[in-house]
């Protein structure tokens, strides 16, 4: 099993599209204040879209601070909601972008050009004061994209740097991870560097795993980035915490060096753990390696779907779907993968799962080309024709 760890970079200049801003008649009259709007999209390409967030006092009258939000699943909303009640109070706009993701880094390059260009077209943004936010690979680049200049600080949550950390650090850094995040050990570490270099920095836990801050952290957050909360170093790592970093590499280790029936016995033994009623170290290591392993392996099985690599794929998904059989999306790979392979029980056998576990989708099927040997299939038939008549997920 590959380790739940992926590297990015982002090389963008923050603010060489402001002199191309002048094309741009676009403003910030018709969009609402005082609550969230999900869907803003960019003049020029309405493709690109990003979710904001206006105080209820927001006027073009003087320049406001901004932080930029990048999710590693476009969803522009989720930060946007989450830091809405905090940016209200402090006076900020917030933006999440609905299109920069994890995956290639042209994808998310271009998101963020057509954010900061259609943003600094519309609203009153103070250039001295413009921040960055992400989850996992969304705070890898809004770290790298905070280390090219012009952003004077990051929100990291779930993640560090890509790689080593920078020699030169000039903006702040807060950074999050939940007690049963897999990269919990990875972000404390990366703010006790911090810490000790002098890095204006803080560390915040919480009861949680691999998320976005919480919305009762994000108060503190916006105060510390603009200099109302002082830095503070991170507690010193108590027993528990060492342990845990301890028996996480532990369990790692003996998962990827393990056959497929040691693999079964092991993803038993934590799939109990992880489900213990009390907050004990087992419980945070079972879960830390359970979604820690699941995120990796279905990184990788989306790179080797879009390699062609269907075989390959077909097997990081049944990883996947070891560590977390309730898991739809990853059942539904794993039928497309299987189909690739011209393994038609075993996509179909995926696919029920998948539907079982609460797949909803048909016209993703509909429009999946790997499944056109399968079309003329009864069960395949029977499978979508369920999708179609059956009610509507609760919302």
């Amino acid at each position: 099993m590959s380790t739940p760890r992926s590297l990015c970079r982002l090389l963008i200049s923050p603010l060489f599209l402001i002199s191309a801003l002048a094309s741009f008649a676009a403003s910030a009259d018709e969009l609402p204040r005082g609550r969230v709007v999900e869907r803003v999209a960019c003049a020029g390409d309405a493709r690109q879209s990003y979710a904001l967030y206006l105080p209820a006092s927001y006027s073009p009258d003087r320049s406001w601070p901004i932080l930029y939000c990048l999710d590693p699943g476009a969803r522009g909303r989720v930060p946007v909601e989450r830091f809405a009640k905090a940016a209200e109070g402090a006076g900020w706009i917030i933006v999440g972008s609905n299109n920069s993701r994890n995956g290639p880094v042209d994808i998310a390059r271009e998101a963020i050009e057509w954010m900061l260009r259609d943003t600094h077209a519309r609203l009153a943004i103070d250039d001295t004061r413009i921040y960055t936010a992400g989850l996992s690979g969304g705070a890898r680049l809004a770290l790298a994209w905070a280390g090219n200049g012009g952003i004077a600080g990051v929100i990291a949550s779930s993640a560090g740097f890509a790689g080593r950390i920078p020699e030169r650090i000039a903006f702040r850094v807060y950074g999050t991870a939940g007690v049963d995040d897999f990269n919990f050990d990875e972000v404390y570490a990366m703010s006790s560097e911090l810490s000790r270099r002098g890095v204006p920095q803080r560390f915040a836990s919480f009861s949680g795993g691999h998320e976005w801050i919480p919305e009762s952290l994000t108060e503190d957050a916006l105060a510390f980035l603009s200099g109302k909360l002082p830095p503070e170093a991170p507690p010193p790592p108590t027993a528990e915490q060492k342990k845990a970093a301890q028996r996480f590499s532990h369990w790692l280790a003996e998962l990827q060096s393990s056959d497929e029936p040691q693999q079964r016995s092991i993803v038993a033994v934590l799939q109990r753990d992880a489900v213990g009623p009390s907050d004990t170290v087992d419980r945070r290591v079972a879960r830390r390696v359970l979604l820690g392993t699941y995120v990796a392996d279905a990184e990788h099985g989306r790179e080797l779907l879009a390699a062609a690599k269907y075989a390959e794929a077909a097997q990081s998904w049944e990883q996947a779907v070891l560590v977390r059989p309730d898991n739809a999306e990853a059942w539904y790979q794993l039928a497309v993968s299987r189909a690739a392979t011209h393994e038609k029980r075993r996509a179909l056998d995926a696919l029920d799962r998948a539907i079982a576990q609460g797949f909803d989708d048909p016209n993703r099927i509909d429009h999946e080309k790997l499944f056109d040997a399968l079309r003329n299939d009864p069960r395949f038939l029977a499978a979508v024709s369920g999708l179609r008549t059956s009610p509507p997920p609760k919302p």
